[in-house]
């Protein structure tokens, strides 16, 4: 039975959202068990309705938290002004051992700091990162990493990310050996910033499987199944992929639409435009993994409905059964042994 701290008030359609993703999380996963972090005043009475009742009911705990982070507030917030937040106390209970993982689609600078401030991070782990897994042309996964929990790094973070990252495609995602890169401005060894040239000199160094630089297309291309690059690049990346999958979408509808040929046309595609749409969907991942912090903490969209919350809960799951923080910590002591050293 693993326990998941869920925010019941974090993003833009809490907690009607939450509520829809906690009831499919809990009817699809018999070994699941949620403490719903939230106003207890607004969420109890919206239980029953939202299907949460009997032997589901069973499997929750309300916990009460009278304050909530929202998008006018600074990331720290948490830490002093609003220290009863959703997103504090849900962070609290995984600190204290009564949850295994926080999810929670609300303020991301917030969560970030409540993970890496509240619950705490991993030793030898110098800053935990935020991944997300992007569809490739070989309809595999990519894993960029950081994707905005970091935009000052130095070569050494953008090494621990990368080997964060692997060790996340092999156990989470079931890539064997994954293949490695490290973003930068060109495939030929010593192109890129000095931080980009160190970083490849200590990825070399490493047991893992890293081929060189990755380029900007290489993202989607699949030919590496791991790519490392700095917060504030990994985030510019995230946010305009985003933007261009929409607008081919509705692009793509538009010009459907146009006359009855391109209709009956439209009509015919239809299943497999479903399909496209659906690896491009980030709801089919429901939220990015931080990497680095002692319990699970996954990270989603603002703008998350009840089926990206019920797959955030689902990816939370799977990082517990793999115990993903117990595999970061132990290739961080095999292959960086004086951090973890240090931190002892």
């Amino acid at each position: 039975m693993y326990r998941i701290a869920l925010d019941m008030m974090g993003g833009d359609l809490a907690p009607q959202a939450t509520l829809e993703g906690a009831y499919a999380a809990l009817n699809r996963h018999p070994d699941l068990r949620l403490l719903l972090v939230g106003d207890e005043a607004i969420i109890r009475p919206m239980l029953a309705s939202y299907g949460i009742k009997g032997a589901l009911a069973d499997r929750c705990e309300l916990v009460h938290a009278p304050d909530v982070v929202t998008m006018a507030d600074k990331a720290t917030s948490i830490l002093k002004e609003k220290k009863g937040s959703s997103i504090r106390i849900a962070a609290q209970l995984v600190r204290e051992g009564r949850a295994d993982g926080v999810v929670s689609m609300g303020h991301t600078g917030a969560a970030m700091v409540a993970s890496k401030m509240v619950v705490g991070t991993l030793p030898g782990v110098d800053r935990p990162c935020l991944a997300t897994v992007l569809p490739n042309t070989k309809g595999l996964p990519t894993v960029l990493l950081d994707v905005g929990a970091n935009v000052d790094s130095k070569a050494e973070h953008i090494a621990q990310f990368a080997l964060m990252g692997a060790v996340y495609a092999e156990e989470v995602l079931g890539i064997k050996s994954p293949r490695v890169g490290l973003l930068s401005v060109g495939e030929e060894d010593g192109k890129g910033t000095e931080v980009t040239r160190g970083a490849s000199s200590l990825l070399k160094e490493l047991d893992l499987n890293f081929l060189g630089n990755a380029e900007g297309r290489d993202i989607w291309n699949g030919k590496f199944d791991v790519i490392a690059c700095d917060g504030f690049v990994g985030n510019s990346i995230l946010k305009s992929s985003e933007a261009l999958a929409e607008g081919i979408v509705q692009g793509i509808k538009e010009s459907i639409m146009e006359g009855l040929l391109t209709q009956v046309g439209g009509a015919l595609i239809k299943p497999a435009m479903k399909r496209f749409m659906k690896k491009l969907d980030y709801a089919e991942y429901g939220g990015a993994p931080l990497l680095g912090v002692k319990g699970v903490s996954i990270i989603g969209h603002g703008r998350s409905d009840g089926r990206t919350v019920g797959n955030a809960i689902r990816a939370a799951l799977v990082a517990c059964e793999h115990r993903i923080n117990d595999r970061i910590h132990d290739s961080l002591e095999r292959l960086l042994p004086q951090a973890t050293a240090s931190e002892s």
